[in-house]
């Protein structure tokens, strides 16, 4: 009986599937001990549990499309813009309880600016500012989560 060898036709959706998959166990693995519940008095680790199952059934699905689907090949990296990101999510990990949300909401939107290759500063700023007091409003005032506002 001859093997046949599975051929990928779609990377692009292959590569997707495995970050879907990575996030999916990702949520498993740090949400393992929180408490489940039910669905009616649900627990600290019931919708981490639930979105992560989701996402491995959609990285499950998308791995499998990939076999079957014919897509485009996969282009060069933007490595320039995905650090740029990165190093948001550590700036914003690093500065809001030392400068609070407002600034640090409005800081982190600046800097993640710098990964579009077509820059427009002056829009950027105005987000940042509408954004950062939206956040603000939320996350504080709405939902009273005990973030500083300011420094």
């Amino acid at each position: 009986m001859p093997v046949t060898m599975l051929r990928v036709r779609d990377p692009q959706r292959l590569l997707f599937a495995a970050f879907l998959l990575a996030m999916g166990l990702c949520g498993l693995w740090f949400g393992w001990k929180l408490p489940m519940g039910t669905a009616v008095r649900m627990g600290a680790g019931y919708m981490p549990k639930v979105l992560s199952v989701i996402l491995l059934a959609f990285g499950v699905g998308l791995a499998a499309a990939s076999l079957a689907v014919e897509g485009p090949r996969l282009e060069r990296w933007a490595w320039r813009g995905l650090a740029i990101i990165l190093a948001s999510l550590c700036l914003f990990g690093l500065l809001v309880e030392r400068a609070g949300l407002l600034v640090t909401t409005a800081v982190v939107i600046l800097a993640a600016t710098a990964a579009a290759p077509d820059r427009r500063w002056r829009e950027a700023a105005i987000f940042a500012v509408v954004m950062a007091v939206f956040c603000t409003v939320v996350f504080r005032l709405l939902l009273g989560l005990p973030i500083p506002a300011l420094p």
